[in-house]
């Protein structure tokens, strides 16, 4: 009998070390191996539901304070997205089940997030030595194999360095991201060695290189933003050579770089040019205010079903839409979506669709800002950090959907719990020292 429960407990160990490391691991090859990401949360939330089965069947049941309000919220957090489609579906009485497989990923990390907090897990220790060797392994793997589906080595003017499933916007996006995210981990636990401060710089240069190169100019925006933060908020003593630092750096990397130059200067081009009451030309950033544009109008004309992902055909070449759109733009947005977070998926599920979306930005800034100047001093740190990925995550969100695609779904999901948990976790354990000391 005691072997038995020794087993048991030895078995229970060996899966929550295993669902750690899966976690720790995640971002490794998420834009090299194809499935990777998506294997990982699968595997993860398996994992955590067989953890929390396994305690129920022991006779015990999961502890959960039930004061915890923020647990409670992102656990109905991560059912929105699936309840908007259903909610969309069910008032245009079109049930499609393929809409589901991005929205579901949310759901898939509820199990997970519910087991780090019960278990006090801190995946992040690890994680943050892990992210910048994902982008230094994606550098190496686009080096050794330069060709990509987006352009020729022969047309530099149109080629788009990538990886041979991630299209171009989500590559730069997810690099400038993840390469922020090695700056801001800087001495998060503690003073990190030389040689660890060396290897978390060399990602965040690595990783704004892949998203330049990348020509992609989503999330480039959160460069200055999130460097002014991090020196706003962790280098209080250094704000304003920093601050002078990231200027000339900004300016440095425009004159130094042509295919920066190049891109933003077409974007301001594009910008100046576009016409509000006569038709524009296709532009890149032109097309995303026409998007925008589309997006109010159809979600007028149908607010509380919205229209799914292909039913608006019939308002192509509407007299509303032919004032400002060509019918390649208008089609563009029909068949591959609205390149804006938000605006895609009030489109598809109406309001139910808006208030989602918006939720998955708004209700983690409030918590992380909460975190911010309400926590521990190491869930400061933390929620910095939370807060900079965040803020990319958003940026990109305005010129492409970052929740749309199945691995990006998966990968901002786990991202999502892996933050938050931490977070949870550390104000839990700072509560709990808080009642030791006044008793």
């Amino acid at each position: 009998m005691e072997k038995r429960v020794v087993r048991q407990v030895l078995d229970m160990a060996n899966l929550s070390y295993g669902l750690q490391t899966l976690l720790a691991v995640s971002p490794l090859f998420v834009l090299t191996i194809k499935g990777w990401i998506s294997g990982i949360l699968f595997a993860s939330s398996a994992a955590a539901i067989f953890i929390m089965l396994s305690v129920i069947a022991k006779g015990d049941s999961p502890t959960f304070p039930k004061h915890h309000n923020w647990l409670w919220c992102f656990v109905i957090l991560f059912t929105l997205p699936v309840i908007a489609i259903f909610l969309g579906q069910s008032w245009r009485q079109d049930y499609v089940g393929r809409d589901y497989d991005s929205p579901a990923r949310f759901l898939l990390s509820m199990p997970i997030l519910l087991v780090l907090f019960q278990k006090r897990f801190d995946v992040f220790r690890s994680m943050v030595c892990v992210i910048p060797g994902s982008i230094l392994i994606t550098c190496i793997v686009v080096t050794l194999n330069p060709e990509s589906p987006w352009g020729h080595l022969n047309d530099p003017v149109h080629f788009r360095e990538t990886t041979y499933f991630v299209d171009p916007l989500t590559f730069g996006s997810l690099n400038m991201t993840l390469g922020l995210c090695c700056l801001l981990s800087i001495d998060l636990y503690g003073r990190d060695d030389w040689g660890v401060r060396v290897y978390k710089t060399t990602g965040f240069i690595v990783g704004v290189y892949l998203s330049i190169v990348s020509g992609s100019r989503t999330g480039w925006l959160a460069l200055p933003l999130v460097l002014y933060m991090w020196s706003h908020l962790r280098l209080t003593r250094y704000r304003a050579p920093v601050f002078i630092g990231i200027l000339l750096l900004a300016s440095g990397s425009y004159y130094l770089s042509a295919t920066l130059q190049q891109r933003l200067d077409v974007a301001v081009q594009e910008i100046i040019s576009y016409h509000w009451d006569t038709l524009n030309p296709q532009t890149s950033v032109g097309d995303r205010l026409s998007f925008l544009r589309m997006a109010v109008f159809l979600f007028s004309q149908n607010p509380w079903s919205g229209f799914g992902d292909h039913g608006f055909a019939a308002f192509i070449n509407s007299p509303d839409l032919n004032r400002y759109a060509l019918q390649q733009t208008q089609e563009f947005a029909l068949h591959s979506g609205f390149h804006n977070e938000i605006a895609t998926n009030m489109v598809r599920s109406g309001v139910w669709g808006l208030l989602s979306s918006s939720a998955l930005f708004v209700i983690p800034a409030l918590f992380f800002i909460r975190s911010l100047y309400g926590g521990s001093q190491q869930a400061q740190k933390i929620a910095v950090l939370a807060l900079g990925y965040l803020a990319c995550t958003f940026i990109s969100g305005m010129t492409t959907e970052v929740f749309n695609l199945k691995f990006t779904a998966s990968f901002h999901a786990l991202m999502f719990t892996c933050f938050i948990s931490s977070l949870l976790v550390h104000h839990a354990v700072g509560q709990g020292s808080e009642k030791n000391e006044s008793t």
